[in-house]
């Protein structure tokens, strides 16, 4: 098991009292396999992520049990120094906001090329090329130009192919995706989800795709777990949730 969430449990202390967010989540991804994590707003998906990539806020969040093993490790044994080398060339993430996510003062081909002269130490020169790379791969065309541009000059879904793009640029063996097609059209979602479907493939990772739209994990997924208050009360293999 690539991933393995046991018994998660996670809470906010306000000033209202504490609010349990996650209670008692358990789920799992394998190598090269898709699980969709499906619920309405507030019912803890992306909390979960947070938890998962030891990104959470805390405080007011804090994790008062449970296990996050990923390649065997409970990362929640880990120190902060240790968890940041798991992120990135281990996991990383796809966030459903890709223009708050972006850094607006820096070219998308900086924050490209800053995965590689931080986690790789290339040189600069070397790593403005390998973020040409990516956008090509991405499907972003003109990269060699608009590798200079700034995120706000990129339209919704060319910025949500980029932030694919910095998340998949150290080869991740796993990839959070959190509602990746929020706020795109139709026609751009079926784009996004098709391209993510295909660097799955053509990488091997396994993937958490969280949504609360049925619609988009009907292709790509391969297990669904759906979230209600805080706990998985369901999960199956997608044929059986959509079948007859």
């Amino acid at each position: 098991m690539l991933l393995d969430v046991r018994d998660l449990h996670i809470e906010f202390r306000t000033r209202d009292g504490v609010a349990r967010a996650v209670n008692g989540v358990d789920y799992g991804v394998e190598e090269g396999r898709t699980l969709a994590v499906l619920g309405e707003s507030g019912s803890g998906k992306s909390v979960t992520a947070q938890a998962v990539m030891g990104i959470l806020d805390s405080p007011p969040g804090r994790i008062t049990r449970g296990e996050i093993r990923f390649q065997g490790r409970d990362l929640l044994t880990l120190s902060e120094k240790e968890r940041r080398a798991v992120r990135g060339p281990g996991m990383a993430m796809i966030f459903q906001d890709a223009l708050s996510a972006l850094n607006p003062v820096l070219s998308v081909g900086e924050q490209l090329g800053e995965m590689f002269t931080v986690h790789r130490g290339m040189r600069r020169k070397e790593a403005r090329t390998r973020a040409v790379e990516l956008m090509e791969r991405v499907g972003i065309p003109g990269a060699e130009e608009r590798v200079r541009q700034y995120p706000h000059q990129f339209s919704g879904g060319m910025r949500q192919r980029i932030m694919i793009a910095m998340a998949l640029s150290l080869e991740p063996s796993l990839i959070i995706a959190d509602e990746p097609t929020t706020a795109l059209d139709v026609t751009v979602q079926a784009q996004v989800m098709e391209l993510l479907a295909e660097l799955q493939r053509e990488l091997g990772m396994g993937m958490v795709l969280i949504t609360h739209d049925l619609g988009v994990v009907a292709d790509v997924a391969d297990r669904i777990a759906v979230m209600y208050a805080g706990r998985i009360v369901e999960t199956a293999p997608v044929h059986d949730i959509y079948g007859p």
